[in-house]
């Protein structure tokens, strides 16, 4: 068939077929610029924050514990290895929830830290962090908003779908981190007093909350999940994170020994940092005999 080339089209008036993409959308390059940089700086600052507690103390943006400031170190030492896994994964609609993830946990962070700017032992300092924390919210959520949401149909073959057993696990962690989530919260007063295991400041236990929170969103929707793949890219968050609270709070035993509301509690904490920290490397590992190590 004849082809006019000034104008790109067939003699008969038709437009040329338009090439389809098959397969994941992949990451934009926006999102996987904003990750690189983005889990370097938080890299930094969880190494220095779990590794060196007590010199970390006076950055923080109010007064915390060397037991509280590894907290926080693996919590950005998780969001690093979840920002490398969501490269790693290469699909926009596999990494896009490590965003969501970051989003409300700094989202919800910025606007605690905020609160401490009104208070009468605002500092510099404080300013830098609200400021750091509330860039970090916008960056993840404006990249949210603009590539979308959307969800891809996938046809799922029973080797890469996801077992009834990993959906009871999100399932589980869903309720509890979003049940203790909520009350750390809104009601931190009640959350110290009743089920944490060791004394903070307000502020820190409504930061964790952010945490806590951010994970009831992503297990939620991981637990709706189809392929293995998709929700592969949470686990590695998903281990960092317990396993390196469990060794702090090893470290600082002392501490929770001396100040927690009692030894149920301790035992309901470790149990349900144990069973995430376990039940996420087993289906990381299961995952990963099956679907081969690239994601």
């Amino acid at each position: 068939m004849l082809v006019d080339q000034s104008k790109g089209e067939t003699l008969t008036g038709q437009q040329p077929s338009l090439k389809i993409q098959t397969g994941p959308v992949p990451i934009p390059r926006d999102a996987r610029l904003f990750l690189l940089f983005f889990s370097e700086i938080n890299l930094v600052i969880g190494a220095l924050f779990y590794v060196y507690p007590d010199i970390s103390i006076s950055l923080w943006p109010w007064m915390v514990k060397p037991l509280a400031i590894r907290f926080f170190g693996a919590i950005f030492l998780a969001i690093t290895f979840g920002c490398w896994a969501a490269l790693r994964a290469r699909a926009w609609q596999r990494a896009k929830i490590l965003l969501l993830v970051g989003g409300t946990f700094f989202g919800i962070t910025s606007i605690v830290s905020l609160g401490q700017v009104f208070t009468p032992y605002s500092t510099t300092t404080i300013w830098v962090w609200t400021m750091y924390f509330g860039a970090s919210a916008i960056g993840c959520l404006a990249l949210l908003s603009r590539h979308g949401w959307s969800s891809e149909n996938e046809k799922v073959s029973i080797k890469d779908s996801v077992p009834s057993l990993a959906r009871f696990f999100f399932g589980f962690q869903t309720l509890i981190v979003g049940f203790f989530g909520v009350i750390m919260l809104l009601t931190p007063d009640i959350a110290q007093a009743q089920f944490w295991p060791w004394h903070v400041a307000k502020p820190t236990l409504q930061a964790f909350a952010g945490l806590f929170l951010a994970t009831c969103l992503a297990t939620g929707w991981a637990s709706f999940q189809k392929n293995v793949l998709n929700v592969k890219v949470l686990l590695p968050l998903d281990i960092i994170f317990p396993s390196l609270a469990l060794l702090a709070v090893g470290i600082h035993w002392n501490v929770i020994s001396s100040e927690t509301p009692g030894a149920l509690v301790t035992g309901v904490w470790v149990f349900v940092y144990s069973f995430v920290a376990v039940g996420s490397t087993i289906l990381f590992l299961t995952t990963r005999s099956k679907t081969g190590a690239s994601y």
